[in-house]
């Protein structure tokens, strides 16, 4: 676990520098999110935080290489395929559908490089099912949904990078406990990269991720949950992610089904979120 440790110090301390660095930059080209009808925020606040996030964890992962280079591979390619989508949405916005292109590009990366859920382990026996075809739609849909979950929960100051950091902390400990050691040092390196950016994401933020940040997250956390945590063919270490993401799994679930029921667009913003309810309660964002 030392290497792990050093992997999550180094992660966190890049992002800590590589994140005011973006800021100005952001400040400078005038990348920044402008308030509308739909936002929190009521001042133009700079994006660009994913690519703090990304060059952080990729730089860490490259100095301390997990054992699976399928992993590696797969988080730096498909993660800068989905950073750039993203980049060009919170830049210049782009349609649902060619936003889902972009995922749908993301995840096919990375089944090139060789990720894959190529089969299920029943909890109670041990058995393990061979998915043959399936194995191809189900990966992509396991990615794209990640994608979406993390981008759909950054609807408040810190409450994205806040849920996935923990995430992927406790992917590391869960990978460590099933003897999926290959992936454990990406894993910390993903949470000290996102961890490291949260002082400048919490309330009052001062960066935004972005869709480039939120879904590079979502398909790292994909990634290493199926290359580290499947692998070991153990049926709960691949519902880790889920099972501590659940909140806004539900709240994402809620979404699509309370807008397909009023016949508005699954892809439309409302204000009808679980983080919204709080607010309208009377809680502040950091409550």
């Amino acid at each position: 676990m030392r290497t792990t440790a050093y992997a999550f110090g180094i992660a966190f301390g890049l992002s800590l520098i590589l994140t005011p660095l973006v800021r100005w930059f952001a400040r400078k080209t005038r990348a920044m999110c402008y308030p509308n009808s739909r936002s929190v925020h009521r001042k133009p606040i700079p994006y660009l935080g994913g690519v703090a996030i990304y060059l952080a964890s990729v730089l860490t992962m490259l100095a301390f290489p997990p054992d699976d280079r399928v992993a590696l591979y797969s988080v730096i390619v498909g993660g800068f395929i989905i950073l750039v989508v993203g980049l060009i949405d919170d830049l210049w916005d782009i349609t649902p559908v060619q936003k889902l292109i972009g995922q749908c590009a993301s995840a096919g990366a990375v089944i090139w490089i060789g990720v894959s859920i190529s089969f299920v382990t029943n909890p109670f026996t041990g058995a393990v099912k061979l998915l043959g075809f399936l194995a191809i739609p189900l990966t992509v849909f396991w990615i794209v949904s990640f994608e979406n979950l993390v981008n759909f929960s950054d609807g408040l100051d810190g409450l994205a990078a806040g849920e996935t950091g923990i995430t992927a902390l406790v992917m590391v400990f869960a990978a460590d406990k099933a003897g999926a050691s290959g992936t454990t040092t990406a894993a910390a390196a993903l949470a000290g990269s996102v961890l490291g950016f949260l002082p400048f994401n919490f309330h009052p933020a001062s960066i935004f991720m972005g869709d480039a940040g939120a879904m590079y997250i979502g398909l790292a956390l994909a990634v290493l949950s199926v290359q580290g945590l499947a692998k070991s063919a153990v049926f709960m270490s691949v519902m880790v992610p889920v099972l501590t993401l659940m909140v806004p799994i539900s709240d994402a679930a809620f979404a699509v089904i309370r807008r397909s029921m009023s016949g508005t667009s699954i892809a439309r913003a409302d204000h009808d979120h679980l983080h919204h309810r709080l607010l309208e309660l009377g809680m502040d964002q950091r409550q």
